[in-house]
């Protein structure tokens, strides 16, 4: 589905964020993440890091709109429309967090020697429902209810079937 987001227009091109937090550096604070503002290139750290710069420096700005600069992660967020997207095919597409998580999961999941004959009911770490997702995700691939995106991503997964 394609993202109806009003702030889309502040995006601009900035140059690759870098892999650390300055304002944490500078107070010799930590962090988990990192994400970057589209509007002026800013990068600070999660709202799991202790210092949450990058909400606060929405908070000080007013700019809506950041991008998760952690490898493997092309998501896009927007704090006025709370939405997460990203850019497929030249345009802005709704992220489906179930979807997200699933495929980490299966990917811990395959990784510890699991298969992908999953129990419906499996269900793992702090309570994903590993079973769940599959069924449902198998089931929309069937209905012709996924993105490309979403059924390339399954089909990559060694030994998926729908």
């Amino acid at each position: 589905m394609v993202v109806d987001c009003p702030h889309l227009d502040t995006i601009t091109a900035v140059p690759d964020g870098g892999n650390v937090c300055p304002e944490c550096v500078a107070l010799g604070a930590t962090w988990v993440n990192l994400r970057q503002c589209l509007a002026c290139g800013q990068v600070g750290c999660c709202d799991s890091s202790p210092k949450t710069h990058a909400t606060k420096h929405h908070q000080a700005t007013g700019h809506p709109v950041i991008r998760s600069i952690m490898p493997g992660q092309d998501w896009l967020w927007c704090y006025r429309c709370e939405k997460t997207f990203r850019e497929l095919d030249a345009e802005y597409v709704l992220v489906d967090s179930f979807f997200e998580a699933g495929m980490w999961f299966i990917g811990q999941h395959l990784a510890a020697g699991g298969t992908l004959d999953i129990d419906p009911e499996l269900v793992v770490g702090d309570g994903f429902p590993l079973g769940s997702w599959a069924t449902t995700y198998r089931d929309r691939g069937q209905r012709g209810e996924l993105r490309s995106d979403e059924r390339q991503a399954l089909e990559e997964l060694p030994g998926w079937t729908w």
